[in-house]
Formats: structure tokens, C-alpha cells, sequence
């Protein structure tokens, strides 16, 4: 097929990513679908059921994260500890409450694994410290936590919320960091943090699979073809720990040696080799015959689909929480940040 131009892979994107309306997914299935589609994206704890999830799943109710969560099938948690260089004990960088969602089966190939323990984690305050040495026994609930190290309500729920954001702990559902989301400051918020049972993340250096017998990156390949379709490396540049490019193509090029995707020039004006599964290839010559009429949508900035200056045109937008991106007919038209209740929009050239 002729390579489409960046703006129809765009459109494309929004109808295989579930965005573009009419093409949402329904109920708790759909959003594990979905979730399957977006693990390993590392975002900002609150944007996932603000900005990303209600766009893909008719109908979202948090209620169904909780359950796949709960149900053992989802977990959260930060893919990569933060660095600790340059921070004081108990001091994280602004920016640092990320998370990624993940099938827990995909755990292994997704989390970053350590070779220092979270209790020896030198930018983690003594009690968090304290907090990660407990749970190395096991999962635990706050009353454990609170038992085993004699710290208070409040000071337990800063501890907790210092390991999650580090990197360092999940717990068995949502609902404790979707209220801790929701809480402006820890001290003087509802307390609701401490629901359900706190856990390490496993982050071991062994156990981690390779299905090629040679190291090779074989299941994050096969992520972002499930997310992208078409993968391009200038579409990598958002993904949380990719490898390097030349170990993907390894990948790509005996996968297409085996027929299970296939390789060519799929989008116009990227550099590089390009690789798509059959069914992306598909969908995206069918959309061609689908001519664009002012097709408008608008997507957060945090939104994987905000792809300006990466596969479109411009300077890039920068994920940040509030702002919105507008796009017609694939091409991105406006930037606008809600402001006290007022607009400040700003045009994409």
C-alpha cells in the first residue's frame, strides 16, 4: 500500500487506541483490553481515569478497575524507581506521581528490576525505609504496617505514599490511590489511603523472560504493536524504558521472517524501517477510502495520542495535566489549557 501521511495515521490511531467516537470499547472486558493496549505507559496517577480511560471505555465506572485489580488480572504501580541522586531522605522531584497500568502476568517484562532493595533506597525517609523492610515478609494491611512499626494513621499514609511514588510498592486495588489522588493535602484529607493490602513491587534481576533464548526484547515489541499498529521509532519516544531501536528491529525483522507481522514504508516523512501487524495494515488502507471531513477530536496532552512534533508536524506539546490538544482531520489545530474557568487556547502550526 502508498505510505499515508502523518495526519491519516493520526486518524488511524484514534480508532485503533478506542478514542474517536463510535469506536469505544464497553464494560470491564473493554477496559482490559484496553489496559493491555496502554500498559507499560507511565502517566500521572490521577490522568488515567480522568483523561485516558473514559475516553476508551463507554460508560467508564471505576468500579471495574477495581475489580480487575482486585480479581488479580491489573496491577499499578511506578515501572521505574526514581533516581536518588541529588535528593535528601524523604525528598522526591516534582512530577514524580506516575504510574502504568499492567496486566499482572506482563509484570516480569514491564517493571524495571533493582539491585538495591527498597529499604536501602537513600532518598526514602526512615519510616518509609521502615514501611518497605515489613513488607519484604509479604503483603500487609495498614494495620500490620502501623503494628510492625508504630507509626501513626497519618504518618503511615505519607510513607505509603512516598513508596508508591518512588516506585517502590502497589497494593492489591485502586481505591487507595485513586483517593489519594483526590486529596489535596495528606494530613488534613480523608483517609482512605490505607485500604487494602500494600505490597513490594518485584523487581528482580532474575526470572525475567526471553523467549528468543538471547536477550532479546521480544514481548515490548510485541506491546507496541498492540498499541501503535504500526510501530515507527519516532513513536517510541514516549515509552517508558524502550530499548534501544537496533534491538527492536532484531526483533521486528525475525518476526517478519516468520510472517507474523509485516515490514515497508506504512507512514510518509519517518525515517527509518517501519513494521505493522496484518490487521493494522488493513484498517489502515480501509480508512484511507474514508475521506476526512473536518473530523474533530480533542484528547488530553497526557494522552498517548498526543503526537505532535513526534509523528505530526511542530513542536511538541508537552504531556502536562489540564491542557487539552486539539486535532481535525488528524492534524493538530489548538492547544487549550482551562484557566479558572476560562479558555487560553493556542495555535499548532
Amino acid at each position: 500500500m502508498r505510505a499515508v501521511a502523518p495526519a491519516e495515521l493520526v486518524r488511524f490511531l484514534a480508532r485503533w487506541q478506542h478514542v474517536q467516537p463510535g469506536t469505544q470499547l464497553h464494560g470491564p472486558e473493554g477496559l482490559l483490553r484496553v489496559i493491555e493496549q496502554l500498559e507499560g505507559l507511565e502517566l500521572p496517577a490521577q490522568s488515567w481515569e480522568r483523561d485516558v480511560l473514559p475516553r476508551r471505555v463507554h460508560g467508564y465506572d471505576p468500579a471495574w478497575l477495581d475489580e480487575l485489580c482486585l480479581a488479580g488480572e491489573v496491577a499499578w504501580g511506578r515501572l521505574t524507581p526514581l533516581p536518588a541522586e541529588g535528593l535528601e531522605p524523604g525528598e522526591l522531584p516534582r512530577g514524580a506521581g506516575k504510574v502504568a497500568l499492567f496486566l499482572r502476568a506482563h509484570a516480569p517484562t514491564l517493571v524495571a528490576p533493582s539491585a538495591t532493595p527498597a529499604h536501602e533506597w537513600p532518598h526514602l525517609s526512615q519510616l518509609a525505609r521502615e514501611v518497605a523492610r515489613v513488607l519484604e515478609r509479604g503483603a500487609a494491611f495498614a494495620a500490620d504496617l502501623r503494628a510492625a512499626t508504630g507509626a501513626g494513621h497519618d504518618d503511615l499514609e505519607v510513607a505509603l505514599w512516598e513508596l508508591a511514588r518512588a516506585g517502590a510498592i502497589t497494593s492489591d486495588g485502586f481505591a487507595g490511590l485513586r483517593a489519594l489522588c483526590e486529596t489535596v493535602d495528606l494530613r488534613k484529607g480523608p483517609r482512605r489511603l490505607l485500604r487494602g493490602r500494600w505490597s513490594l513491587l518485584a523487581r528482580d534481576l532474575s526470572e525475567r523472560p526471553d523467549p528468543f533464548g538471547d536477550g532479546s526484547p521480544v514481548e515490548l515489541a510485541r506491546l507496541y504493536l498492540r498499541r501503535y499498529g504500526v510501530v515507527a521509532r519516532p513513536l517510541l519516544t514516549r515509552e517508558t524504558g524502550a530499548p534501544p531501536w537496533r534491538a527492536l528491529l532484531d526483533v521486528y525483522r525475525r518476526l517478519e521472517a516468520r510472517g507474523e507481522i509485516r515490514g515497508g514504508r506504512f507512514v510518509a516523512g519517518q525515517q527509518g524501517e517501519q513494521f505493522a501487524l496484518p490487521e493494522a495494515v488493513e484498517a489502515l488502507g480501509a480508512l484511507r477510502r474514508v475521506p476526512a471531513d473536518a473530523e474533530e477530536l480533542e484528547v488530553a496532552a497526557v494522552d498517548p495520542l498526543n503526537l505532535v512534533g513526534i509523528i505530526t508536524p511542530g513542536p511538541r506539546v508537552p504531556a502536562v495535566r489540564g491542557q487539552l490538544l486539539r486535532y481535525r482531520d488528524g492534524a493538530p489545530i489548538a492547544v487549550t489549557r482551562p484557566l479558572a474557568g476560562a479558555s487560553l487556547s493556542s495555535h499548532v502550526h
